[in-house]
């Protein structure tokens, strides 16, 4: 009981680990199986399922005639050793698919304690992002307000290098595009402040 306990308090991320290591070692002994399986079926023998499973009757009745200990079990033969393959393999069939749905799970609980864990990390992250968008929407105006100046002076398009004026980066910012869109989602969550967004306008 206190064993199971203690398996149960085992953080997510490590009996994900767990439930993959188990998984492993059943694909491999599946894989040795398989193996041993296609050399009986080589060899033409059939799965034969075990009849007895105690000593040959003519071996107990020998060994009562003379008085002699009882012979241990029989070894299988090679159509019953076939057919114990056989289940096996289905065994570990079975506990596979079994530990697929375990590590599922295991792993949707290992993801959502990791983002729990890593929240405040992630909100810096996505908060840095949002400061960077603002920080190009100010650098592009300035951008367009340097340009303009010198076009003024020369009467036609500078020739800058570097002067991108068009697509998501550079462009205006466009209502309902990438960037509109992401600086709404960090407001609704809380990270920038709509005050922000207007201070950098």
């Amino acid at each position: 009981m206190a064993t199971a306990k203690a398996e149960a308090r085992r953080p997510p991320a490590q009996e994900f680990e767990e439930i993959q290591r188990k998984a492993a070692g059943f694909k491999a002994r599946g894989k040795d199986i398989l193996a041993a399986r296609l050399e009986l079926e080589h060899q033409g023998i059939r799965p034969q399922e075990k009849s007895n499973s105690g000593p040959d009757p003519r071996d107990l009745a020998a060994s009562m005639l003379d008085g002699s200990t009882v012979p241990d079990d029989r070894p299988p033969t090679p159509g019953e050793e076939l057919f114990r393959l056989i289940v096996e393999q289905r065994a570990i069939e079975i506990a596979v698919d079994a530990l697929a749905e375990q590590e599922n799970q295991a792993r949707r609980i290992a993801a959502a304690e990791a983002i729990q864990e890593t929240a405040a990390a992630w909100r810096e992250i996505v908060r840095r992002r949002a400061m960077a968008v603002l920080e190009l929407r100010k650098a592009n105006q300035e951008a367009a307000a340097f340009r303009e100046h010198l076009r003024r002076i020369g009467g036609n398009n500078p020739n800058l290098i570097c002067d991108v004026t068009s697509g998501p980066l550079f462009g205006p910012p466009v209502v309902g595009d990438g960037a509109y869109t992401f600086l709404e989602s960090a407001v609704a969550a809380g990270i920038i402040s709509k005050k922000e967004i207007s201070n950098a306008a």
